[in-house]
């Protein structure tokens, strides 16, 4: 399955490609580009949102702003910051509406340092398995914390393509990202604790 996905991220072209051959009119091109970004859009909504069906219309969604706002991506940043940024802020807007619960950034507050065992308690599992628990704890986070976690450690974007992406500033992010490694830290105790039950 690595490979066959390996292979399959190789045959795109260069983001700039598709998105030359569309203004020039070539839809076909827009759906490559589509193809190519669409399973972490949908993985940034879903990180926020938490209901399949929200972070789905939410991609579609920002997907046809990107299309009809193309011409005004200049190429000064990447094109998947610039597409991040629609679908963070579609994402939000939506959550909004639902008037489901949001993180108070003025009410954020330093916490203590991630314990050292974060990474070594992490290490002891096997790959497809630290992936999966590592969702399922991202999951359980609010819905800030889980999108900027997403875009620094799934998406491997920097904390200042996350700045241009989320509107936040970089104490924001940083105390984001140290905040939601303790809470995700807590999550992974949960839930090894309960499936080492479910086990015994």
């Amino acid at each position: 399955m690595g490979l066959i996905a390996s292979y399959l991220r190789m045959r795109f072209e260069d983001d700039l490609h598709y998105i030359e051959k569309t203004l020039a009119g070539d839809l076909h091109a827009f759906g490559q580009l589509i193809l190519k970004h669409e399973k972490y859009a949908y993985t940034l909504a879903f990180r926020i949102l938490k209901n399949q069906e929200d972070a789905e219309e939410t991609a579609q969604d920002a997907f046809m702003k990107v299309y009809a706002s193309l011409k005004s991506f200049e190429g000064k940043s990447k094109f998947t910051t610039w597409l991040y940024k629609i679908i963070y802020h579609e994402s939000l807007g939506r959550l909004r509406k639902t008037k489901k619960n949001m993180i108070d950034l003025e009410e954020i507050i330093e916490t203590e340092e991630t314990p050292a065992d974060f990474v070594n308690g992490i290490d002891q599992l096997h790959v497809q398995e630290r992936k999966q628990l590592i969702k399922k704890a991202l999951d359980t986070l609010k819905p800030t914390e889980s999108a900027v976690l997403t875009l620094f450690y799934l998406e491997e974007q920097s904390i200042k393509e996350i700045e241009q992406i989320t509107d936040l500033s970089e104490s924001h992010i940083k105390i984001l990202l140290h905040r939601g490694r303790k809470n995700m830290l807590h999550s992974l105790q949960k839930i090894t604790k309960t499936e080492l039950i479910n086990l015994l």
